[in-house]
Order: C-alpha cells, then structure tokens, then sequence
C-alpha cells in the first residue's frame, strides 16, 4: 500500500469523533467532537461536544461555517429518507436531530430516552421506516427509538460490555451490533428474539458491522485488527474471509460507490484504509493522524475526510 497524502488540513477546536458528508451537497462536511473535562464535578459538564459544519473544496479547502456546542457527540448520521435530517449520538443518555438547510444547521429536537450515565454510542436510521433508529449503549443494551416522540420502542440487552456499533439488515427486519465483548448478533426485531450470534471469531472488541449484499452476509472489524468477512445464514456460517490492517483496530467500515467493490475502513492507530472487498486486500490509506482515526467518509467522486482524535485533524485526501 502506498498512503495517500492530503491535499488540505484543518484543526478543530476539539477531538473530533465523527465525520460525514452531505448527501445533497459534497462541498458540505459535518464534524462531531468530543471533549473529557475530567476535572469537572458534574456530568453535564464532563463530556461535551460541538457539532460543526465546514465547507470544503479542492481548491480552497476547509472553511468553519457553524459550529454549535453539544453534549460529547459518538456517532452521527444522515437520514436515507430524508437527506437534509441527520442525528447525533450523546452523552448524557441523549439523541439529537439536526436539519441541514441553505448551508447551515439547525436543531430540530433533543430526546433523552436514557439516563444521564448512559453513552449513546452509535446509532444508524432504519431503512424501512424514516423514523426509527437504532441505538447502541455503553449498557451493552441495543434500542430502537422513534424520532416522532423520543421514546424507546424496543430494547435489548444482547451484550455484557459496551455495544460499539449497530446497523439494520437491509430488509430493516433485523439488526446487527457488535460490543466490547467480542461478540457480534443479529436480533429479529419483528420476533423479538436473536437469529444468529458469533462470540469465538473475534480476539476483541467488535466496533463495525457492514451488511454485503442481501441479508445472508457482513463485513465486521474489531480492536483486533482485523476485517472479516461473515456468512450469516445457510450451511457456511461463520468467518469466510480475512485481512489484516496492522497498527490499528478497525473502528468504522463504509461503502465507496456503487456495487460493494471497496470499502472505506477507519482504523484507528492506522488511519484510514481503502480495502478491495472481493480479494480482501488493503489497496491505498492515509496514515498522517498521529492518534486515532474514528471517523472517516468519502463522496462518489472519490474525495475523503478522515479525522484525527487528539491531534485534532481533519484532512482531505482522494481515494
């Protein structure tokens, strides 16, 4: 693998957790940070956040268009219903939804479906229904929540660490987490009962799941380093196919483009990874963060934005 310079770089004001594009407008990025005040007595003051929109283009790079202080934000995601709603996982037990309008963001509703001890850790909007999520706690409990009222439709509790990710089959029937725990499960949602569950495959922490295809097959990655392909459903079950990206564990997988041919792969201590799915091989990456990379996303032309924690970098790079 050959990395990847930047072509341009900006530093937050805080450690940035999250990052991603637009879906209606690529020159548009929004950026999650998360900020441990471990001096701080209270809790609302320990872990905050700001949520920030920048404008960026090749030529001129990044520019900070807004910036809103938050509780420390874990995740976030834009609707596929609606393109111009995107939601926020907190601290403090809470989910926020955003409206991305005329080149600025506005808060559209605060929820706090859980107690204020509780890390919102990742969340991911249903396929099927606009507005259903689904969310990840540091309870290792999975929930889904409606974004009409704010309240927990279901929850489960199918791990015994904190659950670092979850994601809908693409049916929305079913969804996936991964955890702390090393195990990842599906869970029918419209049963209310677990399909499948793989606890001896991983040697730590799952920390992204990615569906392949229809719903017999997904891609997982954990602190071990490891990207792994799984067959979910039939006589296979089980770890088909393997890569390793050495350095640093594999915290959030994306798909680049149509057809489900590379995928984009934020590996923390490694940076950023494009990994060929089919051969399962690792062909180009940014290495420049000197911390961890939890966040990256990429727009249809091939322009990524991978973020740095501690050094509070953000960076344009092409694919």
């Amino acid at each position: 693998m050959h990395p990847t310079p930047s072509t341009h770089t900006t530093h937050p004001p805080e450690p940035p957790s999250c990052v991603q594009f637009s879906p209606q407008d690529p020159t548009l990025v929004t950026l999650g940070t998360y900020f441990l005040n471990a001096s701080a007595a209270d809790l609302s003051s320990k872990k905050t956040g700001h949520l920030c929109l920048y404008s960026v283009t090749p030529d001129e790079g990044f520019t900070l268009l807004q910036s809103h202080p938050t509780q420390a934000i874990l995740d976030l995601k834009f609707s596929p219903h609606s393109p111009d709603t995107l939601a926020l996982a907190h601290s403090l037990g809470q989910v926020s939804v955003w409206t991305l309008s005329e080149r600025a963001l506005t808060l559209k509703a605060l929820f706090t479906p859980f107690p204020e001890d509780v890390l919102v850790l990742s969340l991911t909007f249903s396929p099927t229904s606009r507005d259903t999520l689904a969310v990840t706690l540091s309870t290792g409990e999975v929930a889904t929540v409606s974004l009409e009222s704010g309240e927990v439709v279901e929850r489960w509790a199918p791990h015994t660490l904190e659950a670092w990710t979850c994601v809908f089959t693409p049916d929305g029937r079913g969804v996936y987490s991964g955890a702390d725990d090393s195990v990842v499960c599906l869970w029918d949602v419209a049963g209310g009962s677990e399909a499948w569950r793989d606890r001896r495959s991983h040697g730590a922490g799952v920390t992204a799941v990615l569906p392949v295809g229809g719903e017999g097959a997904v891609l997982t990655g954990s602190y071990d380093e490891g990207l792994r392909a799984f067959e979910v459903r039939g006589g296979r079950r089980g770890v088909v196919g393997e890569v390793r990206v050495e350095g640093g564990g594999v915290w959030r997988l994306a798909w680049m483009g149509e057809g489900q041919k590379r995928v984009l792969a934020s590996c923390m201590h490694a940076g950023t990874r494009v990994v060929d799915v089919e051969g399962l091989e690792v062909v180009a990456g940014w290495v420049e963060g000197e911390s961890m990379n939890y966040g990256s996303d990429v727009t249809a032309d091939g322009r990524v934005v991978s973020c740095s924690f501690y050094d509070k970098r953000l960076s344009l790079w092409s694919a």
